[in-house]
């Protein structure tokens, strides 16, 4: 998601974006051949930005994890009315990966799965695939950066400064911590927190000790791309010439985009992000309850909710999801610890129910 701070800044003078497109690594998807939603066309576009986590020339800085998955997946929706609108989809949102070839030939049937097992197991392509299935929406660029660059990006800037709100004395009790995880390394105080790049990755990453887990850990994406937006419009970013070449280069080192994408193509998603400080962006997540499928802790999303969501985001804002959809069923939550806290929690709790709506701008306080 870090990727979208570098576009922010290219839209101070895109004659020095050219020079760094050339920079940046391209992958290609392999769509030819397989059903894929209408294109919206008209000036609307979608773009697919992962986060994603791969440990390769980290050291196991981030933790001993082979191959990568998609961390963070966010849909930019421009419409051509003006509107933008971000989209985040849960990592561990349950639904159907289609059927791929793999890389050695090997041909997989259509499987039920979380959702970062499709990039795990077929790359940007069949993660492109499965969101499409999935949504209805055809998506039109793809843009990917890692870890290590997530970290390059931040320090680029100099830090930022994140919010984090204090938990309910009722949830300490249930033994939730926001301000201390081992797992991501985040170690932090209620209120105002300076980050450098190895902070806010661990910021972001958090999801055990917090109350919803991984929507938690979506909001927390959230508020941190508001930060970032408003940090690169500040004045001190914007005559700052040094810094901003920083930024170019770390952006265009962890960058990747699709073999069909180059910078400029990502030019009016840079010009509309300068509305996130001020709410100009929706954000929004899809909409989902913890659930438990073949003996794992997921999110199982509800569809008549998923469709009030996706609907006004399709070509004529028509129906036409539901192919990849997994719905909900009547099945107890998860066994372990985690997953039954969060499941009383979203029965339960007040604040739970509170806190389903992402932050609307840069300077909110989040889990």
């Amino acid at each position: 998601m870090c990727a979208l701070a570098v576009l922010l800044v290219a839209g101070t003078g895109w004659a020095v974006i050219r020079h760094y497109d050339g920079k940046v690594s391209h992958v290609t998807l392999r769509l030819d051949g397989v059903d894929r939603p209408e294109a919206a066309g008209g000036g609307t576009r979608n773009i697919l930005l992962v986060g994603s986590d791969t440990r390769a020339g980290a050291n196991g800085g981030f933790g001993d994890v082979e191959g990568q998955r998609s961390d963070t997946t966010i849909l930019a929706h421009l419409d051509k009315d003006g509107s933008t609108t971000l989209v985040s989809f849960p990592r561990d949102l349950w639904l159907t990966i289609p059927a791929y070839t793999d890389s050695d030939g090997t041909e997989h049937q259509e499987q039920e799965s979380k959702l970062n097992a499709a990039f795990a197991l077929g790359g940007p392509s069949l993660l492109v695939r499965t969101l499409e299935t999935f949504t209805g929406i055809r998506i039109d660029h793809y843009a990917q950066v890692d870890f290590s660059g997530f970290q390059q990006i931040t320090d680029a800037l100099g830090g930022v400064t994140v919010c984090v709100k204090e938990l309910p004395e009722s949830l300490k009790a249930q033994g939730f911590d926001n301000l201390n995880d081992k797992m991501s390394g985040w170690s932090g105080q209620v209120g105002d927190n300076r980050l450098d790049g190895a902070r806010a990755l661990a910021f972001v990453r958090q999801r055990y000790g917090l109350p919803e887990g991984d929507l938690d850990r979506i909001r927390r994406q959230q508020q941190f791309l508001g930060v970032v937006f408003h940090a690169l419009t500040a004045g001190s970013t914007l005559v700052n010439p040094p810094r901003i070449r920083a930024v170019l280069n770390a952006a265009t080192q962890a960058l990747t985009l699709d073999t069909g994408t180059s910078l400029i193509d990502l030019q009016p998603l840079a010009l509309r992000m300068q509305g996130v400080a001020s709410g100009g962006v929706a954000f929004k997540t899809v909409p989902a309850a913890p659930g438990n499928r073949a003996n794992q802790s997921v999110l199982v999303v509800d569809p008549g909710e998923l469709e009030t969501l996706l609907a006004p985001l399709r070509p004529g804002g028509g129906s036409a999801a539901g192919a990849g959809l997994v719905t909900r069923r009547a099945v107890p939550a998860a066994a372990g610890p985690v997953a039954v806290r969060r499941a009383s929690l979203v029965a339960n709790s007040a604040q739970a129910q509170a806190q389903q709506a992402p932050p609307p701008a840069a300077s909110s306080c989040t889990y």
